[in-house]
């Protein structure tokens, strides 16, 4: 028992010297509220604390923890009235390290719970500057896409119905549809939409959108050729190539630009993980033989391209086009695309059967791949078999990549066309190689 109880201790005093270590080397300047040793008697105090609560001493902890907080608020004040700082951090960071300390000795808590609240605790008081860098030059217009974003996320979708509706749902058409003698008994089932599951996907899809730009903010869009268009990809590489195409008629780094063109089409095969993966995890472990080998074969391509010597780039040819927010129009375009996608590939499904399904897929795919996965991962398993669903998705990408080498010829230098699709012919023709590795 004794043994218990003093590691208890030691690991409060650790939890406590860690956050002020994390303090001392943050906040270096005077009038610091402390280091190592200040925040280690605190978790120590929280520690004594919890010990007289668990021996029945609840006054005594009671006393001995209301006379520190009084004494937090007096430092508070004091403080900021000499500073003119009125930020609470420091002092928050005190009252989180009191608990800490206490917490191990009460037995409230699971000893991993308080591990983890410990490590967000240091990550939170060490991303100041990281966080402080990413407030400066926020602009309204991006306050407004995260608050729209929040509105579509937390607020619309938890209240639409999680109901598939079908023809037969709707009364009115059944009547028109009885009335008017029509033979259409395969259709009447056929699931038209399901409000909620749509609006997941405008979720996910946006929510995506929005993790790229925010990411982009972090890292700097126009500080890395590389890393703006593999954001990009994240986006739309469909866009983010044709931009690499035009800017190749004006460039001479055509290599470079086609190694950015083939990092931006690796991120769009990542995504796929983010697509599928919270709508049909079992369709993406059948997927992810492919993907690697796409990946890996879109990176080693990439590196390639990248590393073959060309002129210095300038200035004006490391610009990429800003990445914009999302807005609710588009996500309501997309939500319009998806379903049309949805009832094409069903009712070829219905009427002609697997080849249908796989031409009205390809036809989709020019209009870009997210639909399509998004459609594929709704549908493998319930009603296609995986195998099928992955052989459907193999034959799409090729096709949204061979539109994308059409747009390049179209658009950009003969030069970098020509390129671009050996490069990205290799990326589609490997891709087959993941059916290898299904049964």
């Amino acid at each position: 028992m004794i043994s218990i109880l003093a590691f208890k201790l030691v690991l409060s005093i650790l939890f406590g010297a860690a956050v002020g270590l994390e303090r001392e080397t943050g906040q270096p300047q005077e009038g610091s509220a402390g280091g190592m040793r200040t925040y280690a008697l605190i978790a120590l105090l929280g520690a004594i604390c919890g010990i007289f609560y668990i021996n029945n001493l609840v006054i005594l902890s009671l006393a001995i923890a209301i006379c520190f907080f009084v004494m937090i608020l007096i430092y508070y004040a004091t403080g900021s009235v000499r500073t003119g700082d009125f930020g609470m951090t420091t002092e928050v960071a005190t009252f989180f390290t009191f608990i800490i300390g206490m917490l191990p000795m009460l037995d409230i808590v699971p000893l991993q719970l308080i591990v983890a609240i410990f490590v967000v605790l240091v990550m939170i008081l060490s991303i100041k500057a990281k966080s402080k860098q990413l407030v400066q030059g926020v602009s309204q217009n991006e306050i407004q896409s995260f608050i729209n974003y929040a509105i579509i996320s937390l607020v619309i979708l938890p209240f639409l119905p999680n109901i598939g509706y079908s023809l037969n749902s709707i009364p009115v058409v059944v009547q028109i549809i009885q009335n008017m003698n029509l033979s259409i008994g395969p259709f009447m089932n056929l699931e038209i939409i399901n409000p909620q599951k749509l609006w997941f996907v405008v979720v996910l899809i946006t929510g995506i959108d929005v993790f790229g730009y925010a990411l982009g903010r972090l890292i700097g869009n126009k500080s890395s050729f590389t890393v703006a268009s593999f954001l990009g990809g994240f986006v739309s590489s469909t866009s983010t190539t044709q931009s690499l195409a035009l800017r190749s008629q004006k460039s001479h780094v055509i290599n470079y630009l086609i190694g950015a063109a083939l990092l931006s089409n690796m991120a769009s095969f990542m995504q796929v993980f983010l697509l599928a993966g919270p709508l049909n995890g079992q369709w993406l472990i059948s997927l992810i033989p492919s993907l690697l080998i796409m990946i890996a074969t879109a990176g080693l391509l990439s590196i390639y391209f990248l590393k073959k010597h060309e002129p210095e780039i300038t200035v004006e040819e490391r610009g990429i086009k800003d990445f914009k927010i999302f807005s609710l129009e588009s996500a309501l375009k997309f939500a319009v695309l998806i379903t049309c996608v949805k009832l094409l590939t069903k009712i070829c499904l219905i009427m002609f059967g697997n080849a249908g399904f796989i031409i009205s897929s390809i036809i989709a795919s020019f209009v870009g791949m997210d639909a399509i996965v998004i459609n594929l991962a709704e549908m493998a398993g319930p009603t296609i078999t995986l195998k099928f669903a992955l052989i459907v998705f193999l034959l799409v990408n090729a096709t949204n990549l061979i539109s994308k080498a059409v747009y390049s010829y179209l658009q950009g230098t003969k030069k970098f066309a020509v390129r671009f699709i050996i490069a990205i012919s290799i990326v589609a023709i490997s891709s087959f190689a993941g059916l290898l590795f299904i049964p």
